[in-house]
């Protein structure tokens, strides 16, 4: 075989589009790392070996993250390739998987950046503040948020929810709303569902003021905004939290309540145990204040 990695780059973004129904913004992340391999990884894929992609990946001054990104969305290409019988070998199958260090969740810090966030959040334009109380109140993914439609919501007394049909793990799943642990996004739910009475279930929950669904970009853009009012950027202008802290801030709020781990997972969509368990890491102050009773 003859195929080089340029050669099929189309067929397999297309695939993932119509086929696995990716994200938008990982189609994205994936044409990207996959263009920019062509240009360096040219000979037939059968001929490319573990070393030769190992180097490629590892190119440049780059972190540990950027690595595994970029082993990621080649060993998925791989594994398409050979699955349609493009190549027969996968060399980043016989790879050894690295040791990746837990990273303990960074959550946005409590007490005055908590409160500031918040007080921008509620002064955001419609239908941003809408969806960024969502992601604050039950620590669900950006990609999720802009992802529902109308039929994905349930307002019915006792059964209040938000239907994820697609969520990053592939595991359906309803997060779970209430007035006491989402005061906020019932309320905004309520009143919102009020302009879209009449349309289909079909219809994106949120639209951009030209009807369309709200991208992954715009919501970042704005949460941009939201954190320079907030005066939470750094001096280069650049948000000192990002959109996925507000999930590791609910999780570890509901960890602070004294919640069991079982309902932080279910809460925030974990299909493995193992995801949850950083958010059992004790602060700090947690500890000191324990161990000053223990010695009383």
């Amino acid at each position: 075989m003859c195929a080089t990695l340029s050669d099929h780059i189309a067929a397999f973004l297309d695939d993932m589009a119509r086929v696995v129904r990716l994200r938008p913004h990982t189609l994205r992340a994936y044409r990207y790392e996959l263009t920019a391999a062509a240009t360096g990884l040219t000979t037939p894929l059968d001929a490319l070996t573990l070393t030769d992609l190992e180097r490629w990946t590892s190119r440049g001054t780059v972190s540990a993250s950027t690595i595994a990104r970029r082993t990621a969305t080649l060993s998925r290409f791989f594994t398409w390739a050979v699955r349609h019988q493009l190549c027969v070998i996968h060399p980043l199958a016989v790879r050894e998987s690295a040791r990746r260090r837990q990273r303990l969740p960074r959550p946005v810090a409590s007490g005055d950046d908590r409160l500031a966030l918040d007080r921008a959040i509620a002064a955001a334009p419609q239908p941003y503040r809408l969806l960024f109380t969502l992601l604050r109140e039950t620590g669900m993914r950006a990609g999720e948020v802009v992802a529902l439609v109308l039929g994905d919501i349930s307002l019915a007394a006792g059964r209040e929810g938000v239907r994820i049909r697609d969520p990053k793990n592939g595991t359906e799943r309803v997060v779970v709303l209430g007035p006491t642990a989402t005061p906020k996004s019932l309320r905004l739910l309520r009143t919102h569902l009020k302009t879209l009475v009449g349309q289909p279930t079909h219809v994106p929950l949120a639209r951009s003021p030209r009807g369309t669904r709200v991208s992954y970009d715009a919501l970042h853009y704005q949460w941009s905004l939201v954190c320079q009012a907030a005066q939470l950027v750094d001096t280069t202008g650049k948000p000192r939290y990002t959109l996925h802290q507000l999930r590791h801030t609910r999780g570890s709020e509901l960890v602070e309540q004294g919640q069991r781990l079982e309902i932080v997972q279910r809460v925030l969509g974990h299909r493995d145990p193992r995801s949850t368990l950083g958010y059992a890491a004790l602060h700090d102050d947690q500890v000191r204040a324990a161990l000053e009773q223990g010695g009383r």
